[in-house]
């Protein structure tokens, strides 16, 4: 490759769902375009989704410059490449050869995004053209190609490939990003969303956007409402959910976690009623971009009681947006989180007493309480009121966040990863 040169790049994964995987793609891809279209060839590749009913969702969700540069995108049609980035479920790490022969130096470079909720990863993540029966396959496949690369965007996910030996030097760590033009606070957008569903201006809204999945702390939010509203007569608190239902059914998710309450008995029929009819807003549309701000914008708090994740980007775009979150003190947050609340971010961020326990088979997740949950809502609830009332600009946060946690910052991590493995190739 000569320096001055221009590098062709195939971006191998999701686009057209909204999915996170898709989307992370999308938003990286568009910020490496802005800022370095005269020094990349782009090449797309649309891969085969995880669930085949996926097809029947494929959209853009974002504003209509990224969703023409998106479209403008060449396809591959086999040009000879520097590089191939992937991002796909399961996560392929096939190589492949420029131009067909068996002399390794035709080996095309690859990166293989990843993430890893519960720290650890196992041969169902991984994509071979053959069966792979083993980690020691993995190990060795990772061993003999050299010119495999991965990325995660945490220290948490990360650790998902370390007992397949993969060097710390081909593991880069490139975190999330958010569109801080975008995120951002606008009260108007928050008056029309409150009225639109009938929250009054003294009522405390909390949110809750995403896939829905148990990982995600659904139970310990949806008890937590219940012992609020039903249990402490806080009649004031609702629940906004925005679940996925193009790709998930969150609905049946919903019911299956009330049965499970009532089944339990942590919860009557007539309290989940109470609940469902007066105390929780429930949608499962998807939404563009600037429709999701809206909804962090009518909400008081992201809560997120999580227990695995891979990064939780949603919390990122919340902070952006000046809605303050309660997330748990361990787990994957923790990183980016502990860093904003040190930088202007800490009338935003409410912790959640934790523990990261190992579940077994090397799974790690986060051990919370419902008391501890419970306890951090009610001691901090006049200080989600008095932001509520005064939700102005955290310009240090917002500052903070720009440079260090935008797309575009993203952007500037990717490209010099990119040009280090292919310059090593």
């Amino acid at each position: 490759m000569i320096e001055k040169d221009k590098v062709n790049i195939l971006f191998r994964g999701w686009f057209e769902i909204p999915h996170s995987y898709a989307m992370v793609n999308c938003f990286q891809i568009v910020n490496l375009y802005k800022k370095y279209k005269d020094k990349i060839n782009f090449y797309i590749e649309e891969m085969p989704y995880f669930r085949q009913e996926w097809n029947n969702s494929r959209k853009l969700v974002y504003n209509s410059e990224s969703n023409d540069i998106i479209k403008k995108f060449k396809k591959w049609k086999g040009e000879k490449l520097d590089l191939i980035y992937s991002i796909t479920y399961p996560y392929d790490i096939n190589m492949f050869k420029n131009d067909g022969s068996h002399q390794e130096d035709t080996v095309i470079p690859k990166c293989v995004f990843y993430t890893s909720e519960f720290a650890t990863l196992d041969t169902n993540y991984f994509s071979l053209k053959t069966p792979i029966l083993s980690d020691d396959m993995i190990r060795e496949y990772i061993c003999k190609h050299d010119k495999l690369y991965m990325t995660s965007p945490s220290v948490w996910s990360s650790k998902g490939m370390e007992k397949y030996g993969m060097p710390s030097n081909r593991n880069r760590i490139i975190t999330h990003g958010v569109d801080t033009d975008l995120f951002k606070y606008d009260i108007s957008s928050r008056n029309n969303i409150r009225n639109f569903y009938g929250v009054k201006d003294d009522e405390i809204l909390l949110i809750n956007i995403g896939s829905m999945t148990k990982n995600k702390g659904m139970l310990f939010i949806l008890q937590s409402l219940n012992i609020l509203v039903n249990k402490l007569n806080r009649k004031y608190y609702k629940l906004l959910l925005k679940g996925t239902a193009d790709l998930y059914n969150s609905k049946r998710f919903l019911e299956i976690y009330f049965e499970e309450l009532q089944t339990g008995g942590v919860m009557t029929k007539e309290e989940m009623q109470n609940l469902l009819s007066n105390h929780i807003i429930f949608t499962d549309k998807t939404l563009s971009y600037s429709k999701i701000n809206d909804l962090f914008n009518a909400a008081d708090l992201y809560l997120s009681p999580y227990l695995a994740e891979g990064f939780n980007l949603t919390c990122l775009e919340s902070l952006s947006a000046n809605l303050p979150v309660m997330v748990p003190s361990t787990g994957s947050t923790k990183e980016y989180i502990e860093d904003i609340y040190n930088n202007g971010g800490e009338s935003h961020i409410f912790y959640i007493k934790s523990q990261v326990i190992d579940v077994g088979n090397g799974l790690k997740q986060n051990d919370i309480t419902m008391e501890s949950l419970l306890n951090t809502l009610l001691q901090n609830e006049e200080r989600i009121k008095m932001i509520r009332s005064n939700r102005l600009e955290n310009k240090k946060m917002n500052v903070f966040i720009k440079n260090n946690y935008s797309w575009v910052k993203v952007s500037e991590l990717l490209y010099d990863y990119f040009m280090y493995i292919i310059k090593g190739a």
